[in-house]
């Protein structure tokens, strides 16, 4: 009789995680997790309000560039429509070749609008305190009554807030905190804590 012996190899020891031993990394996982999540939604919400203050900033730097170079004044405003000054600073903003200096969009005075920013996010509240433009005059000063802060703010309230501070020679700074006891709250132009609605 013929007999048929069939060899498996050995191919050592066997590898693999156990059901403990996977259960136990997916319980650690889930804790990492847990904890990871609301920290990264914080920098996500923290990098909207810089990049919208980071935006307005580099725009403001643009409009006051604009008017030394034309030799006129250039307004920067809040527009919801990108053609023309509302206030409505939340919904977007517009810097113009402003030929009369009125502060108003006229086309058919020669005003050209330059720049127009639409896209801030729903959530972030931007509002200036001072003025409802901000207007550089041909020597790259804040025309009078321009000067002021720019507060960028979400649902978080003051301490997340974040201002821009548009002086009188028409420097756009980005607000820090300066109270000789910080309380983690930017401060505006005039050195008080920034009120966010």
């Amino acid at each position: 009789m013929l007999s048929i012996q069939s060899k498996i190899p050995d191919s050592g020891p066997q590898r693999g995680f156990t059901l403990v031993e996977t259960m136990v990394v997916l319980a650690l996982a889930l804790i990492l997790l847990t904890a990871g999540v609301p920290s990264f939604n914080q920098i996500i919400k923290n990098n909207r309000l810089v990049a919208q203050a980071n935006a307005l900033s580099g725009l403001m730097a643009s409009a006051r560039s604009e008017a030394i170079t034309q030799r006129a004044v250039v307004t920067v405003c809040g527009s919801s429509n990108g053609t023309a000054c509302d206030g409505q600073w939340s919904a977007g903003w517009i810097s113009f070749l402003d030929v009369n200096g009125n502060a108003a969009v006229n086309t058919g005075d020669g005003d050209v609008v330059l720049k127009r920013v639409n896209s801030v996010p729903d959530t972030i509240n931007v509002a200036f305190v001072g003025a409802t433009t901000v207007r550089f005059n041909s020597q790259g000063f804040a025309v009078a009554g321009s000067s002021g802060t720019m507060r960028f703010c979400d649902e978080r309230g003051d301490t997340y807030g974040r201002a821009l501070n548009i002086s009188a020679t028409g420097r756009v700074s980005v607000a820090t905190d300066t109270d000789s006891s910080p309380d983690g709250i930017v401060d505006d132009a005039a050195g008080t804590n920034i009120d966010c609605p």
